[in-house]
């Protein structure tokens, strides 16, 4: 197979792909076989991803331009044809002829180069001659004749002294203000009228008379001096007993999480820490030897330790400042007669109006914060754009074109993307939320969906970059070096795609069984070092996992379109999260856990929504202004992501 036929090929299957008559995973196995070996013994293929040649270099797959073909000229051509029908070539007749003509053409050929050289010549010769002129005019004839001034005596040059004012710093007067005393304020007690004796007048009418007022104090706070001793009162804190060591030891090696190394030697991941003295699960280092307890056993309870905590005897009181007020009070000197009770009946009360319930007002969502990154697709450029905004839209920044798939570090600091599409970087890059300090870290232009460790020191992607259709995990261990390996079962590297690196050290990705029942598709995990993997979910549309503790959230079709769903890491709680006719996908947790923003169409126009982890709440944050790719699933490839 020729280069011209292979890629004449190619564009055949890409416009297939386009018009929807071929399956992306059709299109991926014929692209692939579509392979070249050259005279030198090399053999070439076409990118699925770029369209561009790659060469085999005997170690891996390299972007290069392919050598030119040769064809055969048209004298071969008519003497193959001639031969085949069993005549002779026919000769050009009169060649005497035709030499004295070509003499003619031979001869004029050269003339016009000729001329045109000479006449190059004499304007190099004239600029020389003018640049010489002025040259000369600039440095000697200018000044011809006029004597070079010179000064009598030198002058004397002094400094002047110059005053330059400072700012007149304030000064700040103090008010004063009045202290306040300590010492209650005597006031005078005002003394008792005499009571007027009662007469006994028919009817008796009581007579009123006032009585001494009574004090009634206000209180007035003044500051007073608090004492405080400290008694030695014990309180009991615990600390761990660790668990005791079975004499087994492990070597960390690059990839492992201490999740998956207690499950290989059977013990909980919190006696393994206590072990080993490890206050943070999720930071361990290749090198590190660990002690392993004995399986099955976990850390003792903790042992009380007493301590002594200061507790004040005495508080700071307030002092009440009395001011005695005159308040009159009436004391009856003689008891009223007695009043009639009208008898009769009892009036029966009437209805008791029941006021209206208070409505309960509803509970508005909490401020959300952060940033996120998601991407736009550019039409003119034909590729993304990448952009970073606040969470309300405001504060839009373009970080570069060309990249897709953006993930942030779990502080905000540091963002992976993928580089497919942009200049001069088109492999797994980091760079800051502003752009900045663009620095690739992987080895290969397939490589995708970058997703960072725990510690956020390394990062995990999937790639095809072996040419044969198929999409492998990989973890970078050196992203200084650019040294990168694939996560495998045994020997065989873990196919996927998607991939996220949850919390407690294992990679969350959507693929199938490829070692068993392969129809079983859906989303899987594996540990960061390899290892068995294990299916979470069911369905073979199950992809863009994001993960927040225990949770993952997802997208599927399974319910018909695209929607939002949510699991537990050990495949219980699946719960529906969107429910709408438009679709909603590429999920992201906010970095406190509560929120979960997503992308959907379901306006017309695609736009990043939000809602709460249990799919209440769910509003537009802000329109993209722009859409994805071409075709109805680009979208469902790239990524969007929240951080600090």
């Amino acid at each position: 197979m020729r280069f011209s036929e292979a890629e004449e090929q190619y564009r055949e299957l890409e416009e297939q792909l386009v018009r929807g008559e071929l399956k992306e995973e059709e299109f991926l196995v014929q692209a692939a076989q579509l392979r070249v070996v050259d005279p030198e013994g090399r053999r070439w293929m076409i990118s699925t991803r770029t369209g561009r040649w790659l060469v085999h270099d005997g170690q891996q797959w390299v972007f290069a331009e392919p050598p030119k073909e040769e064809f055969e000229g048209e004298e071969v051509e008519a003497e193959a044809l001639a031969s085949a029908k069993g005549m002779e070539p026919v000769e050009a007749e009169a060649p005497a002829a035709a030499a004295p003509a070509a003499k003619p053409a031979s001869r004029a050929g050269p003339a016009i180069p000729r001329i045109v050289l000479a006449g190059i010549a004499a304007l190099l010769l004239i600029g020389c001659l003018i640049g010489g002129g002025v040259s000369a005019w600039v440095f000697l004839l200018r000044d011809w004749g006029e004597p070079t001034p010179v000064p009598e005596r030198p002058t004397n040059v002094s400094l002047v002294q110059t005053y330059t004012p400072r700012p007149a710093t304030p000064t700040y007067t103090p008010t004063p203000t009045q202290t306040p005393s300590r010492t209650p304020v005597p006031t005078d007690t005002p003394t008792p009228t005499n009571t007027p004796t009662p007469t006994d007048t028919p009817p008796p009418t009581p007579t009123w008379t006032r009585l001494p007022p009574t004090p009634t104090s206000q209180a007035s706070l003044a500051p007073t001096r608090v004492t405080s001793v400290a008694a030695l009162t014990p309180t009991a804190t615990s600390t761990a007993t660790p668990a005791p060591p079975s004499g087994q030891t492990y070597q960390v090696r690059p990839g492992d999480t201490l999740f998956e190394i207690a499950l290989r030697f059977d013990v909980s991941v919190n006696a393994l820490a206590e072990a080993n003295g490890i206050t943070n699960t999720a930071l361990i280092r290749p090198g590190m030897v660990l002690v392993i307890p004995v399986p099955g056993t976990t850390p003792l309870p903790p042992t009380p330790t007493p301590t002594w905590t200061p507790i004040a005897l005495r508080t700071s009181t307030v002092t009440a400042t009395v001011r005695a007020t005159a308040t009159p009070t009436t004391a009856a000197t003689r008891t009223p007669a007695p009043t009639a009770t009208p008898s009769g009946p009892t009036p029966t009360p009437g209805p008791t109006r029941t006021p209206n319930p208070t409505p309960t007002p509803t509970a508005r969502p909490a401020a959300l914060t952060g940033k996120i990154a998601y991407t736009v697709w550019n039409p003119f450029d034909n590729r993304y754009e990448l952009w970073v905004s606040r969470v309300d839209g405001t504060g839009r920044n373009m970080l570069g074109e060309g990249f897709r798939q953006p993930q942030f570090r779990q502080d905000g600091n540091l963002l992976a993307a993928n580089g497919d599409g942009a200049p001069n970087y088109e492999h797994l890059v980091t760079m800051s939320p502003s752009g900045g300090g663009k620095v690739e870290v992987s080895n290969y232009s397939e490589d995708g969906y970058p997703t960072w460790s725990p510690d956020g020191a390394i990062v995990a992607y999937s790639s095809n970059s072996w040419g044969d259709g198929q999409v492998r995990l990989g973890i970078v261990h050196d992203m200084f070096g650019m040294q990168q390996d694939w996560i495998k079962i045994g020997t065989t590297e873990i196919r996927g795609e998607f991939p996220f690196w949850m919390a407690d050290g294992r990679v969350v990705y959507s693929g199938c069984d490829f070692m068993g029942d392969q129809s079983a598709c859906g989303l899987y995990w594996v540990g960061a070092g390899g290892g068995n993997y294990r299916r979470l979910t069911n369905h073979q549309s199950d992809t863009g996992p994001a993960g927040y503790g225990t949770r993952v959230a997802f997208m599927s079709s399974r319910d018909g379109n695209w929607e939002v769903y949510t699991v537990n890491m050990d495949g219980s709680g699946l719960n529906r999260l969107t429910n709408n006719a438009a679709h909603d996908g590429l999920p992201t947790w906010s970095p406190d856990g509560k929120s979960i923003a997503f992308v959907s169409n379901r306006d017309g126009a695609w736009a990043i929504w939000v809602m709460d982890a249990n799919g209440s709440n769910q509003r537009k944050l802000f329109n993209l202004d722009g859409s994805y790719g071409t075709g109805n699933y680009a979208w469902t490839n790239e990524r969007i992501s929240w951080a600090p």
